[in-house]
Formats: C-alpha cells, structure tokens, sequence
C-alpha cells in the first residue's frame, strides 16, 4: 500500500511529527526501488516512537489489507494523546522531533501563501529602506550646497550667496531698500516676498509708534499693511486710534492719516465710510490728490462711474501722474461689472483715454 493514501489522514498542521514520519516512509518506501538507508533511518525514528508503530510499519511493508484501518485506529489513539498530554508521543519526543525535523517542512497552500506575502513585504521593506536613504542622501547633499524658503515660495538658492543672506534676513526680520530693490532687479520678486517685506516695514513703523508715538509711524505701519495684503490687521489700528485726536493742528498729518485708513476700508469694501474719510481728508488738504483717487475709486467701485471719473480728473489736475492712474483705472476696470465696465470705457475713451485694454 502507498504511504501517500494514509498521509492525508495526519495534518501536517494538527499532527506535524505523524505527517513527517509519514513522509519519510514515503520517500523510502513508495519509490520503484526501496531506499534502504532512508527505511533504516525511519526504522531507528519508528522504534522509539513505540512498538504500535513498529507492528504498522511492518504491515505497511508486508501490505497487509487491514493496513489502513490499523492507520485510523492509530489516529484515534493521537488524538486522544494529544488531548491529554498536549503532545504526540508521551516518550522520546526530542529524539523524534529532532530526526523528523528535516522532514516536516511542507507547508499548506495557506502557509505558503502567507509566507510569500512575508518574503513580498520584506523586499518592498528592503525596497523603501534603500529609497530612503538613497533620497536622504541625496538630501544631505542638496542641503549642502542648496537651501529653501517656503514661506517665500522660493527653492533652490545656493547657500552662501548674497540672495541665500537676504532671503535669511527677510525671513527673519526686515531687510534695507536695497535689498529689496536687488532682489526685484534679479527676478526674486513675487507675492510672497513682496508681502513679506511689506509686513516687516509694518511691524517695525507699529513698534517705533508704540515706543515713540510719532504719528507718521502710524501712516506707514497702516500703508504697509495694505501693501502687505493685512488690511484686517490694519483696520485694528484704525479703530483703536480713531478720530485721530493726537493730529489735531496738523492737517497734513490728519489728511494722510484719514486717506490711508480709508484705503483700509476701501479694501475690506467698506466704502461709504472709505468716502467718508476721503473727504474729511480732501477738506483738510485741497491740493492733494490722495484723497481725490481714494475717492475716486471708491465712487467707481460702488458703481457711481460718473463721479468717480470726477475724482479722478481732480487728482489728475492736483498731480496724479498719468502712469499711476492708467494702473489704478485698468484695476478697477478689471474687477468692475459688465455695465460698470461699459460706462467707465466710455467716460475714458471720451476723454481721450485709449488704453489698449479698454478695446
């Protein structure tokens, strides 16, 4: 009788030592030629397995019929084993274990499979290990000669260089005019640092306000702040110092004061008072054109196009230089509506305003 009928009888999982023995008595004894050195091997595990397997393996070699059912009978008696001891075999499990080991290797479908699925995780392992470092190395090198500033949308600068130091400083704190001026002239101008430079000057003209309370600190912290796109940080400093007492005699002072926080409320849209404070503003200083654009463009902005474009020639007759107000018309042409638009084309063109966008 084949071994391989009995095998399946003994679970590698459930019986691991049976199924193993089992397979050597396979490997010995099913081929066309008997394997002497394996059978003589499996004869020494039989024997001290006990003399019920030693009586099997002899009916197995002689093919006794009732072979099959002494291999169920033997089974019966593992089981029972197993749930009294907790073990296979009650003596010389060592000894067993240890001849068997070799043998007991076959792992199910589901062994495999989980293992495959191991070896798999660990080459990817292996894999993103190796990527790592290969990106950290590359890293450290890049570091080394490169640094990035994210906050100013800008990468790649090599370390040590003028722009790297400006850049350092600008992040920091406030850097010169000049600098400024140099990083604009070498293409280092967007909206991150022009906004970041604008906020330090700001942040600097409120301290040497708060320390010194001298009023054109407040002018200025209040200008950049709107240039720095803060316009709700601005506004804070309008409501806490308005009406402005402290310029009261000064009406140069006041005017400026009044048009720059107008231009904060123009910013967050708050119009009506915007016009409000261009007029108190454009009262105290007839010959300013400041409150006359601030007014100007509010009027247009709220859709009064006509008297916005009233506003706007009395800046120009008070100084407003033409390349200005074409930048400040064209800004609110672009974000006016498709009526708005209508009219102010018409009142610019009749003027003799022909801007190439207003075609």
């Amino acid at each position: 009788m084949l071994v391989t009928k009995v095998i399946r009888l003994f679970d590698r999982v459930q019986f691991p030592l049976h199924h193993a023995w089992l397979k050597l008595l396979s490997e010995a004894i099913d081929g066309s030629v008997l394997d002497k050195p394996l059978l003589d091997e499996a004869n020494c595990i039989t024997s001290a397995m006990g003399l019920e397997y030693v009586a099997i393996l002899n009916s197995l070699l002689e093919d006794h019929p009732d072979v099959f059912s002494e291999f169920l009978s033997l089974k019966v008696c593992v089981k029972k084993r197993k749930s009294v001891e907790g073990a296979e075999f009650s003596t010389n499990i060592e000894f067993i274990e240890s001849k068997l080991a070799k043998y007991n290797t076959t792992k199910t479908p589901q062994e495999q499979r989980i293992e495959q699925q191991k070896a798999q995780e660990q080459k990817l392992k292996q894999r993103q290990i190796a990527s790592d470092k290969m990106f950290a190395d590359l890293r450290a090198k890049y570091d080394k000669q490169f640094i990035d500033f994210p906050s100013l949308n800008i990468s790649s600068i090599r370390r040590h260089s003028k722009a790297a130091y400006i850049l350092t400083t600008l992040n920091k704190g406030m850097i010169t005019d000049a600098d400024y001026l140099w990083l604009k002239q070498k293409g280092f101008e967007n909206d991150q640092v022009n906004s970041m430079y604008y906020l330090r000057r700001a942040e600097n003209s409120k301290r040497i306000w708060n320390t010194t309370n001298k009023p054109w600190n407040l002018v200025n912290a209040l200008a950049d702040y709107r240039k720095a796109d803060k316009a709700k940080t601005a506004l804070t400093l309008v409501n806490k110092y308005f009406p402005f007492k402290f310029a009261n005699g000064n009406k140069k002072l006041k005017s400026a004061l009044l048009t720059t926080a107008g231009g904060v409320k123009r910013d967050l849209n708050m119009l009506e008072q915007a016009i409000e404070f261009g007029i108190q503003a454009h009262e105290l200083t007839l010959q300013d054109y400041r409150p006359c654009t601030l007014i100007g463009a509010c009027k247009m902005l709220s859709g009064d196009i006509s008297q916005g474009h009233e506003w706007y020639q009395k800046a120009i007759n008070r100084g407003f230089e033409s390349d200005s107000y074409e930048q400040e018309i064209r800004s609110i042409y672009m974000r006016a509506k498709a009526n708005d638009r209508a009219k102010i084309r018409k009142l610019l063109m009749s003027d003799g305003w022909c801007y190439r966008w207003l075609k």
